[in-house]
């Protein structure tokens, strides 16, 4: 089994060989040399903080030079979205491999900060619940990810102020990341929680021909009849409709009974998915998927079913890289920071399975050494795992001039043994 020493070189060279895929995708030199140094120190020392990442790269010049130059990377205007742009592109293949794009909007709570840029009023998603709303300082964070029941891919991620940008609504972020997906991956379905049951959404989604399952609310009507022009309440429409097959959940084994008819929205015709928990709860989904009636349920309820991906995406960011404690007074910066951190992510969750497992043995993050011990979501255990190969690498002493020049004229045959 490789030791830990011996695999990080194999990450080295993957983070220089996302470092030529941005000089492909146009960025300058210093740009490619800025963004990978941040990402190797970023990956070295996982957290938002420049000064770390500072120390995590040790450059031979003056610690306050370095942390000039990346914090002077950091505010180049735009650049967050030339990174989404060319992460996305880079992993076109992976992103085709999922069928489902989970968009979900969070937040990041900067309760002490007062001279960042763009602050607003913004829900708090871990302190509110039962029905109580609780209002902080901080920003929006919408995050696209692409998942299946193998993995996740993460494909966008932005920090955003809709106070602080002006004619910009959460609408329209919400339909560009659905733009970009769409672009790689035509046959992707999005799925939306109750956040995206909105009419500009809908027609966004059903004038790109792009297929969709949405958790609706209960304050939606729709038409039952394609020839009547009287609406139902939605929630009404789902109470009535009959469960025709049951469906358990691989996560926890949970039950559901489920059923569907046709409505109307508008003039186009969706299905109306409805599940029941063995408890006694209700949901009811939206689609425009194709197949059989069956395969229109298995499909919505496989695609929610794995909304807990991107809630568990968001707890991992905040708690490994430290999201929400990001000390950058510029928009621009914070925004771009939340790029690279993406960029991190799927750096770690695009690493091969063979180096992955390697990773994990040789970091003693599976002291028993069975693969049954690695979790569901594993990107816990990969993040630290490699944060540790990077520990232990050594920068190579460089070659004399003058030993290379006589190894490259060195005639160099292949001799045959006797």
């Amino acid at each position: 089994m490789d030791s830990i020493h011996d695999l990080a070189p194999e990450i080295q060279k993957r983070i220089d060989g996302f470092g030529g895929i941005l000089r492909d995708e146009g960025f300058s030199r210093p740009e490619v040399k800025n963004v990978t140094g941040m990402l190797y120190g970023m990956l070295k020392s996982p957290g938002v903080h420049v000064s770390g990442m500072v120390r995590a790269l040790g450059e031979p010049i003056t610690p306050k030079k370095t942390w000039e130059r990346l914090s002077r990377n950091l505010r180049r205007e735009g650049l967050w979205e030339r990174l989404t742009a060319a992460n996305i592109r880079r992993k076109r293949r992976k992103v085709r491999g999922k069928r489902y794009c989970i968009i979900d909007v969070s937040d990041i709570q900067k309760p002490e900060a007062v001279k960042m840029e763009g602050l607003s009023r913004v829900r708090d998603g871990d302190g509110s619940g039962g029905g109580d709303r609780v209002i902080g300082s901080g920003y929006w964070w919408l995050n696209g990810v692409m998942a299946d029941g193998s993995g996740i891919v993460p494909v966008y991620s932005e920090i955003y102020s809709l106070d602080y940008e002006g004619r910009v609504s959460e609408n329209g972020k919400i339909i560009r990341v659905t733009e970009m997906v769409h672009e790689v991956h035509p046959e992707a379905v999005y799925v939306l929680d109750r956040g995206g049951d909105r009419s500009v959404i809908f027609a966004a989604l059903l004038d790109g021909g792009k297929r969709f399952v949405v958790r609706c609310q209960g304050q939606r009507s729709l038409r039952l009849h394609s020839d009547s022009g009287k609406e139902t309440n939605i929630e009404e429409t789902a109470r009535r409709t009959k469960p025709s097959c049951r469906w358990k959940s691989l996560r926890n084994g949970e039950v559901f009974e489920v059923g569907l008819r046709r409505v109307y929205l508008g003039e186009n015709p969706l299905w109306l998915v409805v599940s029941r928990r063995s408890r006694g709860g209700m949901s009811w989904y939206l689609t425009n998927v194709e197949g059989s009636r069956r395969a229109v349920m298995e499909t919505v309820m496989e695609a929610y079913g794995l909304r807990w991906r991107v809630e568990e995406y968001h707890r991992q960011v905040k708690q490994d890289y430290n999201l929400e404690g990001i000390r950058l007074r510029t928009y621009g910066a914070i925004k771009n920071m939340a790029a690279l951190v993406m960029v991190a992510a799927s750096f770690c969750a695009l690493l091969p399975e063979n180096l992955v497992i390697k990773l994990l043995v040789s970091s003693l993050r599976l002291p028993r050494r069975r693969l049954s011990d690695i979790p569901c979501y594993p990107y816990y255990m990969i993040t630290a795992a490699v944060a540790r190969a990077l520990e232990h690498a050594v920068k190579r002493r460089p070659i004399p001039l003058g030993i290379r020049k006589r190894n490259c004229l060195q005639l160099n045959l292949q001799l045959k043994g006797s």
